[in-house]
């Protein structure tokens, strides 16, 4: 059999951690793009004694850093010939308004932007596999708000900045499913359902998050159920091609969430803002 390959954001806590758990035995190797490289470190280790035979690499990619996302991807690019699955799974909650180190209003910045530069520069060698696939994380939280003119920088209350970034990513993974399906890549996005983890809380804000997280804990799912809808889109990738997918089951997106004129809009000003020439570069 072909030796396999996954490259995963956001790997180190939460339904990153939950998912290459439990997908330690579907690969042959695994990279783990962290932002944390000692905590990715300690997960390789945890991976390795699940599977003696699994390979696990750990490159820093920061996806609030552009510079960090291009530094990664382009040691990806030279030191593996093809990858066959990418999975943009990590996310950003801020309770409060910050930015990332382009300017970029964060969660914006991180949940979109980064992971868009880095499918950008990955596209190559994914498309050398026999079976390329890609596996987004969205949210249900696209629902809140639709795309406002200054949407990389703008302003607005969490849920509906946070929800932005989510509707960006559905709009990515709509694009990607129609300009890459026919030379047979599989893209899904996924709804994880609401999940228990650290997403949000920081040391300026503990206490409100504290306070969030302890008035909807009776609601969250455990990052293992949370991981569920990821780990059946890698398995099921014909299945699951170019859907929304929560638990095994196809969400209807909401009128706006399946805007053409709203996702074209937004992958043309996307290759302006990142100063790319097209579309994914392959």
């Amino acid at each position: 059999m072909a030796h396999k390959t996954l490259a995963i954001t956001g790997a180190t806590s939460g339904i990153g951690r939950a998912t290459v758990q439990e997908l330690a035995d579907d690969f042959d190797e695994i990279i783990l793009l962290a932002r944390n490289e000692v905590k990715a470190e300690i997960l390789k280790k945890e991976l390795k004694e699940m599977n003696r035979a699994l390979k696990v690499k750990v490159i820093e990619c920061n996806l609030a850093s552009l510079i960090s996302v291009e530094k990664a991807a382009l040691h990806t690019q030279e030191n593996y010939e093809k990858i066959d699955c990418l999975i943009n799974n990590a996310g950003v909650v801020s309770l409060s308004r910050q930015e990332t180190a382009d300017g970029h209003e964060l969660m914006m910045g991180t949940n979109y932007l980064g992971h868009y530069l880095l499918t950008h520069y990955l596209m190559p060698i994914l498309m050398k596999s026999e079976a390329p696939q890609i596996v987004i994380v969205s949210s249900n939280a696209y629902g809140f708000t639709t795309l406002k003119s200054d949407y990389f920088k703008g302003k607005g209350n969490v849920m509906n900045l946070y929800g932005r970034s989510k509707l960006a990513v559905l709009y990515f993974m709509q694009e990607l499913h129609e300009q890459f399906s026919d030379q047979g890549v599989r893209v899904t996005a996924v709804h994880p359902g609401a999940v228990s983890t650290n997403l949000g809380r920081t040391k300026q804000n503990e206490k409100f998050g504290n306070l969030v997280y302890g008035a909807l804990r009776p609601f969250f799912l455990s990052p293992a159920e949370g991981a569920e809808s990821t780990v059946l889109a890698v398995r099921n990738k014909e299945r699951y091609d170019g859907m929304y997918m929560h638990a095994g089951k196809e969400i209807r997106l909401k009128p706006h969430g399946r805007s053409y004129y709203a996702r074209k809009r937004l992958i043309k000003d996307t290759i302006h803002e990142l100063y790319l020439d097209e579309f994914m570069e392959h």
